[in-house]
């Protein structure tokens, strides 16, 4: 097992990719921690692990709130007695589509406030329970904009490269106390919106704008890529498992390109 024995708190545990990571490291032998801010979809993915086997509790937080997050963090590494693995794969409703001149200063920082936000939050709070003798690994998704130039996208390409430069700043202060900081950079993923996504309401406007369903403008995504595909639920979730785990013990500082060929820098 990738993970065995190993205390995972994954942030968004009860969305389409923290589900399916939470599912993937729970089968891999992690005691999984599913934190969210409703108890209800925390309660039904936890249900799920539960379920076929596996280890998995709730706790609910608001990762925007900075004192709530680093006090109901600690109580829960009371529980625990410190984490090994962390996983941010929190997501915001922001824009996508509009250009700057119809497009709002609220509209611009709804792609980068809450983003950085959360991956501030979950990063200050988490650390003092992390590393040492117990290495950490701390990991992160992130969509591909970061290193894109393309029209009606201004929050959230800058957002998403906030998120990337973040990871490597972060992972040059905590080599020293051996925690790793990992930045998966995946492109729409097949499945998410199946399974609940927010992003089908992001990706909505834009469909329509076009005359095509959110379906159909997927398609065309994964006709955009090298591969002619794009990346599956469980393809992310088995990545993430495998860098949480000692096979990729020498990664930090890093952003792993799960795009397809569609960003190959």
């Amino acid at each position: 097992m990738l993970v065995k024995d190993k205390v995972a708190v994954i942030f968004g545990g009860s969305g389409a990719i923290g589900g399916a990571i939470a599912h993937t490291m729970a089968r891999e032998g992690a005691h999984v921690h599913l934190v969210a801010r409703n108890q209800d979809k925390l309660d039904r993915v936890a249900g799920e692990i539960r379920t076929a086997g596996g280890m998995a509790e709730t706790f609910v937080i608001d990762v925007l709130d900075e004192k709530s997050t680093s006090e109901r963090i600690a109580r829960l590494a009371q529980q625990t007695n410190g984490f090994d693995l962390v996983v941010n794969a929190t997501g915001f409703m922001h824009n996508q589509g509009k250009g700057i001149e119809e497009l709002s200063l609220a509209e611009f920082m709804q792609g980068i406030d809450p983003f950085l936000t959360a991956q501030f939050n979950i990063s200050k709070a988490v650390i003092p329970h992390m590393g040492g003798e117990r290495a950490g690994t701390i990991l992160t998704v992130v969509a591909p904009a970061g290193t894109m130039a393309i029209p009606g996208h201004l929050g959230h390409i800058v957002g998403c490269a906030g998120i990337e430069a973040f990871v490597k700043a972060l992972a040059s202060e905590l080599g020293p106390r051996n925690i790793r900081v990992i930045c998966v950079r995946s492109h729409a993923i097949a499945g998410a919106v199946q399974a609940g996504s927010y992003t089908g309401e992001v990706f909505a406007p834009k469909a329509q704008e076009m005359g095509l369903t959110v379906e159909q403008w997927l398609g065309g995504a994964a006709q955009s890529t090298m591969l002619k595909r794009l990346p599956t639920l469980s393809q992310v979730a088995e990545l993430m498992t495998f860098l949480a785990s000692d096979h990729a013990g020498a990664m930090t500082a890093t952003v792993v390109n799960m795009t397809a060929g569609t960003t190959t820098s």
